[in-house]
């Protein structure tokens, strides 16, 4: 009976242990979800970025609440500013209210393909600008023995960048078949 008992007990650890230290897939994707799908995918397909980062920026900027604002103002799933979204509009030709979710997304990720040919593809200077903006990270570029990876400046910004760089690894896992898939 003793040892029924005690096998039992390390059953029930064990899968305690799974569950804590591995959440399921469905605990997982309730955990970093992915609204608007379809128009993530158009937005990414169109303006060549990879569709988990368009997915990463958003769980980072909004936590996906198409109400969020911030306190300089940034606002929707992206955190478009009315002075970003007045320079997206006056050069992708995308109009609408930028704060709708459908016009956020696709302004934000024609933002970030805007930012990947300006810093040449280079991830970590496109996320830092889109954080800080082109000027700090242009700034920081100019210095040659600047390294974006390690001397970012602005906690806020590194930690922004690092963020969205791992966030990314986790919607590659739980979404990246889907969402490399036509719509």
């Amino acid at each position: 009976m003793l040892l029924v008992l005690l096998g039992i007990l390390v059953v029930g650890a064990y899968a305690v242990y799974s569950v804590v230290t591995e959440p399921p897939e469905r605990v997982q994707r309730a955990l970093y979800p992915l609204d608007y799908r379809e128009t993530i995918q158009s937005a990414a397909q169109t303006y060549s970025v990879e569709p988990t980062l368009v997915a990463a920026v958003i769980y980072v900027e909004s936590r996906y609440d198409p109400e969020a604002v911030s306190s300089q103002n940034a606002q929707g799933l992206m955190q478009i500013t009315p002075d970003t979204a007045d320079f997206i509009q006056n050069n992708s030709g995308i109009t609408g209210d930028f704060t709708e979710p459908q016009t956020n997304i696709w302004m934000g990720t024609w933002q970030l393909s805007y930012l990947e040919g300006r810093y040449f593809g280079d991830e970590r200077a496109m996320l830092a600008a889109y954080n800080s903006g082109q000027g700090n990270v242009d700034a920081w570029l100019s210095d040659p023995g600047f390294d974006l990876e390690s001397d970012i400046p602005f906690t806020e910004t590194h930690n922004y960048v690092n963020d969205v760089l791992d966030i990314q690894d986790t919607y590659r896992e739980l979404y990246g078949e889907d969402l490399n898939r036509d719509s």
